[in-house]
């Protein structure tokens, strides 16, 4: 069969010039492996970024709800107001539907467990990477830990059973909403987390951060919370968002309800407009500060790649001149040379495929945050399809136009 016979001439002319295809395996796996830590460093901002991608596209806020201890209470303590009670009674003035999305947290003192529950449908669009196991939106996941937590096992909170579908990844970014800052981005909705990490002494989140963390759609744990649980308490900060666009009038309203709640002192909030602006900043900050560096990689590729390529197809006229005499054709020719630099990107990629891999087994794609996504695949075959071209399509046009070029001056 011909592709035998196409095999075979493709590994005879890789192992003729086996000096340049080692060149130019070294050149695309180091092009293969540039690309793939640009857009994997990329993709850990899109992971952090994507889960209220759609959440803050809406018009809405970022809302600390004021705190008097647990509520408010008459000189001899006794409660006239619960917190829950003031937060329904602020949002119920404002205008325009929306939706709340609340942040619940707890500790398994006993079993130094720390419980972070978010919205289902932020929980579910969480793509951080995982150690072992699987994301699923009707399970939790919890961090790496010297505790015995594993994918497949249950977890009792207050009561309730639930199953670890997963285990993140050290170092990892978990859902929190804690941080406030004037200039709010997306990033500040997570805190970073690493359960190895080698504490300071003083440092005053030592204790805190030696906890393992469990992360779980409010779903699961929605009875514990609305039947009174003792674990599980609401944050003061959320996120609350508007069906459709407000009047700037109605946001300038509702503005001023939530910053003048019953309260000692008055509420807090930034925009989604404001954290729209910053995240863009965010998601594409490294990227336009790598991008310099990363274009000059490619032009050094590039321009070897195309040297190395016009070397071969210089040595490989006479051998395609011979398989002509013997009753080759041009397409034939072509088939050998693309089956060639195909062999050629494929050992490429392994190699740049076993670097990677050996920085995720060595943590070193943790520290950096990579994640890798549907792009790199996409950013991959590109480059492998450049390689065909440049170094498999191009030798046999050049002899099929010195061939034309010699009838027409027979």
């Amino acid at each position: 069969m011909k592709i035998f016979a196409y095999i075979k001439y493709s590994l005879l002319f890789f192992a003729k010039h086996s000096g340049l295809y080692i060149l130019i395996i070294l050149q695309l796996a180091f092009l293969l492996l540039t690309e793939n830590i640009l857009i994997a460093n990329l993709n850990s901002r899109d992971v952090l970024y994507k889960p209220y991608e759609n959440i803050i596209s809406h018009d809405g806020y970022y809302f600390m709800q004021p705190y008097a201890s647990d509520g408010i209470r008459d000189e001899n303590g006794d409660m006239i107001k619960t917190n829950d009670e003031i937060l329904r009674e602020t949002l119920a003035k404002l205008k325009g539907s929306y939706k709340l999305y609340c942040f619940y947290h707890g500790t398994l003192e006993d079993k130094g467990i720390n419980i972070r529950v978010i919205d289902d449908t932020v929980f579910s669009a969480l793509s951080l990477p995982l150690e072992e196991g699987k994301h699923s939106k009707n399970a939790c996941l919890v961090t790496k830990n010297n505790i015995g937590l594993k994918a497949g096992e249950e977890i009792d909170i207050d009561g309730a059973k639930i199953k670890i579908s997963g285990v993140l990844t050290d170092k990892t970014y978990l859902p929190d909403y804690s941080l406030l800052a004037a200039e709010m981005s997306v990033e500040q909705l997570y805190q970073a987390y690493s359960f190895s990490k080698d504490f300071d002494s003083n440092d005053s989140d030592m204790q805190y951060m030696e906890y393992t963390e469990i992360i779980a759609p409010y779903s699961l744990l929605k009875e514990c919370i609305e039947n009174g649980g003792t674990i599980l308490y609401r944050s003061g900060k959320m996120l609350i968002a508007f069906d459709g666009p407000l009047s700037s009038e109605d946001m300038a309203y509702n503005e001023q309800v939530l910053t003048a709640a019953d309260c000692d002192e008055p509420g807090w909030l930034i925009s989604f407009e404001q954290i729209r602006r910053k995240g863009e900043i965010y998601r594409s900050e490294d990227f336009y500060k790598m991008l310099p560096i990363v274009a000059c990689i490619l032009v050094v590729t590039i321009v070897g790649v195309v040297c190395s390529s016009a070397m071969i197809s210089a040595r490989q006229m006479k051998k395609f001149k011979v398989l002509y005499l013997g009753g080759a054709t041009s397409a034939d020719c072509l088939l050998i040379s693309c089956l060639t630099a195909l062999v050629s990107s494929i050992i490429a990629l392994a190699l740049a495929a076993a670097v990677l891999k050996l920085g995720i087994a060595n943590s070193f794609a943790n520290e950096l945050g990579f994640v890798i996504g549907v792009n790199n695949v996409f950013a991959t075959a590109a480059v492998i399809a450049f390689a065909v071209v440049s170094f498999g399509i191009v030798p046999s046009v050049i002899l099929r136009k010195k061939r034309l070029a010699a009838n027409s001056i027979e």
